[in-house]
């Protein structure tokens, strides 16, 4: 089935039968289209696909670069990519303009606070007026939540919510420095934000703990145990984070591999899909090919070559210029 030769030359050929039970669980619950995100500008130019793609999709963080956890496996760097929106009228300008730019959808993010919550409250009634007015797709990365929280999400229309999902204590006090957090308090705001009937998109992180494989598996155990609209994979990238994080060695593409096949196991009828964040260069281009093989729905920001190898595989790619949280509600397509 594998006609990619260079590409297949590196993989681990063991591995790579194991994951083929992953992809014949996709096929059996999704068929053969696979998503390939590109939100930003990106180039890609393939056998029979050539196109320059526009922003469609952006990220705006409420809370500027400024993040009061400061956690260490990203410090708040990845806030700088961000627009800065700090108040409710400056995200609605902002909005407006993004909108008269053919924006058509925005991640509202931003750093988070000593409890573990990403500040977003006194943003929700903006959010309902970015749903209604501008018909702008609106999801939510938030942190921790409570019943206020929730309400106002819902409240407020968005199309997703995201969070991150850390299955290990140590993990939550030691990185995210949260040491009166537990993985029971992941759970329950997964339970609080599906109990209100919204979109839910976890995201687990390939490697928080200093680049070790720790707590994923329980992760999905316990997103698989809630039940959730989407799952979305990251692997750290140690560049973003301080200074004891920045020379730590990420999880190999073969170790992420055995979390894509627990994933898509754990979770047959949920779409599974690889985001941004993850190694570049070789790493990423088997991180990319071995996601493919265990059965995700699909890959942002895919390496090179992954779209002809899907082509060659008889899947059937769909390029999309959308976050990869849209998946739960792309799938229609």
């Amino acid at each position: 089935m594998l006609n990619f030769k260079t590409s297949v030359e590196r993989l681990n050929k063991e591995l790579v039968n194991k994951l083929f039970e992953g992809f014949e669980i996709k096929l059996e619950n999704f068929g053969k289209k696979v998503f390939f995100y590109s939100p930003g500008f990106k180039y890609y130019e393939v056998e029979d696909f050539s196109v320059k793609n526009s922003p469609r999709f952006v990220d705006i963080s409420v809370t500027g670069k400024f993040c009061e956890l400061m956690c260490d496996h990203c410090a708040g760097k990845i806030l700088w990519h961000m627009i800065p929106a700090e108040t409710p009228e400056k995200l609605l300008k902002t909005c407006r303009s993004l909108k008269e730019k053919g924006i058509s959808g925005v991640l509202i993010s931003g750093g988070s606070d000593k409890r573990g919550f990403v500040p977003l409250q006194n943003f929700f009634g903006t959010m309902k007026i970015l749903k209604e007015e501008l018909n702008l797709t609106v999801t939510c990365h938030v942190g921790l939540v409570d019943e206020d929280y929730v309400a106002g999400l819902k409240q407020a229309g968005v199309d997703a919510v995201l969070l991150d999902v850390i299955g290990d204590n140590e993990t939550i006090a030691s990185v995210y420095k949260l040491p009166f957090r537990k993985t029971e308090d992941y759970q329950k705001s997964l339970e609080l934000l599906k109990s209100a009937d919204l979109k839910v998109v976890p995201h687990i992180v390939i490697g928080l703990h200093y680049g070790k494989i720790k707590g994923e598996f329980k992760a999905i155990d316990m997103i698989a145990k809630v039940g959730v609209d989407a799952l979305v994979l990251v692997a750290i990238m140690p560049y973003y984070g301080k200074s004891n994080f920045q020379l730590i060695k990420p999880p190999s593409p073969e170790e992420s591999a055995e979390i894509f096949l627990y994933a898509r196991k754990k979770l047959p009828h949920t779409p599974i899909v690889i985001g941004c964040a993850r190694p570049a260069g070789q790493e990423r281009e088997r991180f990319d090919i071995y996601a493919l093989i265990a059965g995700v729905n699909g890959i942002t920001f895919p390496a090179e070559g992954v779209y002809t190898l899907a082509k060659n595989m008889s899947l059937e790619p769909v390029i999309s210029t959308n976050c990869c949280s849209a998946v739960s509600f792309a799938l229609s397509i």
